[in-house]
């Protein structure tokens, strides 16, 4: 027999002996070891409950620890600066040059003159100096008209001389006839005291009554000698009269004669048009060879129509103003004498962006300016308020007529505490910013208080110090103490 078979052998033999224990009446010795076994699994479960009753601290502290770092949020921040912040107001206008003129004829006829540049006729864009004829229609008519006018001034200055001469004459005719009358009053005193010594001496019988009579009727001639003389005199006066009446008459038609001659001067003035100040020619709407009528502007027309079929328009190119009309709300924060700057259409879908800060906003401007004047009322169909801008700086870089957009700095601080819009949460309407503890890895939910609202950043007042770190994405699974990790990508 083999070795393996002497062990099987041995195990049945084995299991012969425990078949034969249990079935003898014996068997019921072995029943209390079934209670130590379930002594012992009550001993063994008792020390797993001691244990865990003993040491609940260090379970809770390794798993607070493992949850700790398990649930770390993850989070991007930006720095607090301190920086130039400004609130802006914006809207769209159109520029205008602040000195301009309409230059246009008043009366009628064929162009015959146009200005010459280098040789060519005068065109859009040039430059011309104050008082230089620009253009003149054929003024023939007008020459005549002044030829006639002038004329007739000189002949109504040569009736007023004759007026005049009469007038002298009247007047020493007068003067004369005053003379005569005086001496007629004094031959006339003279008769009455002589035909009155004569009376006497007649009474006292010294002489011949005809002696009386002949000096009766010297005194009755000096009387008729004073009378005519009176006469005389009243004829006088009344030459002298008419006289001045035809010298005013006179002088009446040399003042028409003045005003026909001043008409005809200005209708030669009116065919032609000389620059009023140094400036550029914004429009040209005449060539030479042309007929022109003031009929072609028509007044009710509207503004562009006219501003098409005026002959010339004139303006100074370096003074443009900038008018914009802003909501009544906006239109009170503005003041004269603001900041504004002036966005090309180009550029206006920049600004608009959402994008780009007030410095950013400064850079892309083409032009500079300051509120020159805020109207006091507000328009009742728009309900808005018209602002004036002045261009001060870059007005090279726009044009008469062109659409830009104005942005107004209704309020400036040169270094605020700014931080972007995304680092604000609002909660009950109250703002709140994450800052974060690098050094224990939470963060710190803060209440600020909010001052200059920019493009793209927010002044904080109160509530963070510059150099702080705030959360920007991440920040609304957050609560105050969370703990956080910092990605820098």
């Amino acid at each position: 027999m083999t070795i393996e078979q002497e062990q099987n052998q041995s195990q049945a033999d084995d299991s012969s002996k425990n078949l034969d224990v249990t079935k003898s009446p014996t068997a019921t010795t072995n029943k209390p070891k079934w209670w130590l076994w379930l002594s012992a699994i009550a001993i063994f479960v008792g020390g797993i409950i001691v244990w865990r009753s003993v040491s609940p601290w260090q379970q809770s502290s390794v798993e607070a620890t493992n949850n700790i770092e398990q649930a770390r949020l993850t989070v991007r921040t930006v720095p607090v600066n301190l920086e130039p912040i400004q609130a802006w107001s914006y809207g769209d206008g159109f520029v205008n040059a602040i000195v301009k003129k309409h230059l246009t004829f008043q009366a009628e006829g064929t162009i015959e003159y146009l200005k010459q540049v280098n040789g060519r006729d005068l065109r859009e864009g040039d430059r011309v100096r104050k008082g230089e004829l620009l253009a003149r229609i054929d003024r023939r008519k007008y020459d005549a008209d002044i030829t006639v006018a002038a004329a007739g001034q000189i002949e109504a200055k040569n009736q007023v001389l004759n007026a005049v001469s009469s007038l002298r004459q009247a007047e020493e005719s007068w003067q004369q006839a005053k003379a005569d009358l005086q001496k007629a009053k004094t031959d006339q005193a003279f008769a009455q005291a002589d035909f009155k010594r004569y009376q006497e001496l007649a009474a006292e019988g010294g002489i011949q009554q005809r002696e009386v009579d002949v000096r009766q009727t010297d005194y009755e001639n000096a009387q008729a000698a004073v009378i005519a003389a009176e006469a005389g005199v009243r004829s006088a006066q009344a030459q002298v009269e008419a006289a001045k009446t035809q010298v005013e008459t006179a002088e009446s038609g040399v003042q028409s004669a003045n005003a026909r001659l001043t008409q005809s001067n200005l209708d030669s003035e009116d065919t032609e048009l000389i620059a009023p100040f140094d400036g550029v020619i914004a429009r040209l709407n005449i060539r030479k060879g042309e007929y022109w009528t003031p009929q072609l502007v028509n007044v009710a027309g509207d503004y562009q129509g006219i501003i098409e079929r005026l002959p010339i328009i004139l303006i100074d190119p370096n003074r443009f103003e900038v008018e914009v009309d802003l909501p009544a709300f906006q239109g009170a924060q503005v003041k004269p004498g603001q900041r504004a700057f002036i966005i090309l259409d180009r550029d206006r879908s920049k600004a608009n962006s959402g994008t780009i800060t007030g410095q950013d906003l400064m850079k892309l401007a083409s032009a500079q300016g300051t509120v020159f004047s805020v109207s006091p009322s507000v328009s009742p169909g728009e309900r808005s308020v018209r602002v004036t801008i002045r261009i001060n700086q870059g007005f090279t870089n726009v044009k008469d007529g062109e659409q830009v957009s104005a942005w107004i700095a209704t309020e400036e601080k040169d270094s605020a505490i700014v931080a972007p819009f995304n680092a604000f949460v609002f909660r009950d309407l109250q703002p709140y910013v994450f800052v974060v503890n690098e050094t224990v890895g939470i963060v710190e939910q803060r209440a600020i208080k909010q001052g200059i609202e920019g493009l793209a950043k927010q002044e904080i007042i109160e509530g963070v110090k510059p150099g702080e770190k705030l959360v920007t994405e991440g920040k609304n699974r957050l609560v105050n103490g969370a703990p956080v990790e910092i990605i820098t990508q």
